[in-house]
């Protein structure tokens, strides 16, 4: 490679990293402190001098800087009245911007433009998309299906927005959590004890404890950690009673299709508003996409880079 290219790199790889650095300081998702800190630990692994060691210093300056910013006495965190109890063993910190980014720091507003030009800093991006002929955000009076709802982060936003959430979660430790996240939001959203799925009945539970319970889980057919109930949303609705479902917010580990699969009856009765993860697996937007559109030809369907949204209009 020559010099040229090389500049030419180094020159694009400033740009980004300056880029990134300013977003997080002037969004206000990072203090100056962690900005500055952020800054240097791109800087130390592009030239690969003390990399490791800085990381580490880097995550503990972000983490302690983080706290300051929404941590009410080491007890839970306040993000624009969605409660969200402290548990060093599932870091809120981690689906920040997915959850609360763009609720707490831009007011809500998931316009189309803002949120494509954030996508490239965002790791997986929002749950909310307006604009291309769709809206597609928690309102008041909303009833919320959260699958995937891990500790309760996005219930707790669609509490705190005035809806009503139902959050599936199925493994033991983590539902635990979100118990405690249920009772600080006032019972706003209610804590189930299952996963959703295709199938109604007992599957085996795989946690990757590699990356931490409170991050990675995956349904798979050789999985012997834990057995777990699984529902389809069909069936829940109906035994429930529920009389409307108005959003789906879905982060299963690349078990979407299966809850989808699950879920036909409520996609043509209820027409929800989708927001749907669609990085776990190659084929995830085509055939995600294809599954709604089959159970409902009349949904819209804009893609992301990691998520899908849809909306009956």
């Amino acid at each position: 490679m020559d010099k040229k290219v090389k500049s030419i790199l180094r020159t694009n790889f400033s740009i980004k990293l300056l880029f990134n650095t300013l977003i997080g300081y002037k969004s206000g998702e990072r203090t100056l402190k962690a900005s500055l800190a952020y800054f240097i630990k791109g800087v130390s692994n592009k030239l690969n001098i003390f990399s490791t060691a800085v990381n580490r210093w880097y995550l503990l300056i972000d983490q302690k800087e983080f706290d300051k910013l929404w941590l009410i006495d080491f007890r839970f965190y306040n993000f624009k009245g969605a409660l969200v109890p402290f548990e060093k063993h599932f870091p809120v910190k981690n689906v920040f911007q997915d959850t609360f980014y763009f609720y707490v720091l831009f007011n809500d507003n998931y316009d189309s433009e803002l949120v494509r030009k954030l996508d490239t800093y965002l790791n997986e991006g929002p749950y909310g998309y307006e604009g291309d002929g769709i809206n597609v955000k928690v309102e008041k009076g909303d009833v919320v299906i959260d699958a995937g709802a891990w500790i309760g982060d996005f219930s707790a936003y669609a509490a705190a927005k005035g809806a009503i959430a139902y959050a599936f979660e199925p493994t033991s430790t983590t539902f635990e959590v979100l118990e405690r996240t249920a009772k600080l939001n006032e019972g706003r959203f209610y804590a189930i004890k299952k996963g959703l799925g295709n199938i109604s009945g007992i599957c085996n539970m795989f946690i990757d404890n590699d990356k931490g319970e409170a991050n990675s889980i995956a349904i798979l057919q050789e999985g012997k950690n834990e057995k777990i109930e699984i529902t389809t949303l069909d069936s829940f609705a109906q035994q429930a009673n529920l009389e409307k479902i108005s959003f789906i917010k879905a982060d299963i580990e690349g078990a979407e299709r299966d809850m989808l699969l699950g879920a036909r009856e409520v996609l043509k009765k209820f027409s929800p508003k989708l927001a749907i993860c669609t990085y776990h697996l190659p084929d995830d937007p085509e055939v995600l996409e294809r599954i709604i559109l089959e159970a409902n030809p009349r949904y819209k369907i804009i893609h992301t880079k990691s998520k899908l949204f849809a909306q009956v209009k």
